[in-house]
């Protein structure tokens, strides 16, 4: 079972600036007048991760996979390079030849040989930000994909996902004109089993509402949570089932919304989002094993975010007298094995 994450940030997409840039490169030159001693990959290694990788600057998808079971979380603009690597080689080169290059119609396609590919993806919510990236979903145009769309409410979601493509002034290819077969459901109360895995959904705070989803495959488990306010969610009662705290209880895996610091929380209560430190005092309690700060706000450098992680675990490690509870900073093509 893997997690690989595809889109990490919240609310728009942001590419790093140049501003942003340069100030990686200078902070390595700094570095380098007492650090370097000739060995250049030794001296990356010795670097903080600020400066040396990208936090990434799509918006929100998540994979879960285990060999030929695959599930997709969201559709932000991460889904875009997730498709890309779905959708093979050959197939590829049809789809540039054909809607690309000669500007043809997708239906133009004549199905491929080969079975049915199924796809499930699970939408937290519709906000444009975990929508977005749909349009671009290459899986979507190939007639021998099968894509299964789950949320709290299938109607909602069918209306977000057309609307986005309704009009050829808003993007030039409409919903109806992707060759593969589409469907939207609700999410089932009871849960739901794709191949081996087992999910179940938890509804949390957020402007118009959204879903958590707790994936569960043999004794492993993972637990997505994103766009949701921590402090909306009342007095921590472990015999609630509808709590968020009980539905993580000793999870391996829980990626969760963060995306203010404890201090800017105080200045956009009611927004819909969290902040780590009190979300991630919330997972220590409830036995989580492995934490991934998630849906960071697009205004956050990458120095910013890490100097966020290091606060989060300094926390962590005052809150917890045994070993400090595993925490990360989602960070996008990071993959995570259970």
């Amino acid at each position: 079972m893997k997690v690989k994450f595809w889109g990490v940030r919240g609310s728009v997409p942001c590419p790093p600036s140049n501003q942003e840039i340069r100030a990686k490169l200078r902070a390595a030159l700094e570095r380098s007048r007492v650090g370097f001693k000739g060995n250049p990959d030794r001296f990356l290694d010795d670097l903080p991760q600020w400066i040396t990788g990208l936090v990434g600057g799509n918006t929100a998808c998540l994979e879960v996979s285990d060999h030929d079971d695959l599930l997709i979380f969201d559709s932000g603009t991460g889904i875009k390079n997730l498709g890309h690597q779905l959708v093979p080689s050959h197939i590829s080169e049809l789809f540039e030849q054909f809607y690309v290059t000669e500007r043809l119609p997708v239906n133009s396609l004549e199905p491929p040989e080969g079975p049915v590919r199924q796809l499930n993806l699970f939408m937290t919510h519709t906000h444009w930000d975990h929508i977005q990236g749909f349009p671009f979903f290459r899986p979507a145009y190939v007639p021998y994909y099968h894509i299964d769309i789950y949320g709290a409410d299938r109607n909602q979601i069918k209306e977000a996902f057309t609307a986005q493509q309704n009009s050829p002034y808003l993007f030039p290819v409409p919903i109806d004109f992707m060759k593969a077969a589409i469907l939207f459901h609700d999410f089932p109360a009871e849960g739901l089993t794709v191949g081996q895995f087992k999910i179940d959904s938890l509804p949390l705070p957020h402007p118009g509402g959204t879903l958590a989803y707790r994936i569960k495959k043999g004794r492993k488990t993972v637990v997505f949570a994103t766009d949701y306010e921590y402090e909306e969610l009342g007095p921590l009662t472990e015999a609630d089932p509808k709590h968020l705290a009980t539905f993580i209880k000793d999870a391996d895996v829980f990626i969760s919304d963060t995306q203010y610091t404890y201090l800017d929380h105080k200045t956009k209560e009611g927004w819909g989002h969290s902040n780590a430190l009190s979300v991630v005092e919330m997972a220590a309690k409830a036995g989580v094993k492995k934490f991934f700060l998630f849906h960071h706000d697009p205004n956050y450098s990458d120095e910013k975010l890490y100097d966020m992680l290091d606060k989060t675990r300094a926390y962590t490690r005052l809150l917890q007298k045994g070993p400090p509870m595993d925490i990360h900073l989602a960070t996008e093509e990071t993959v995570v094995k259970l």
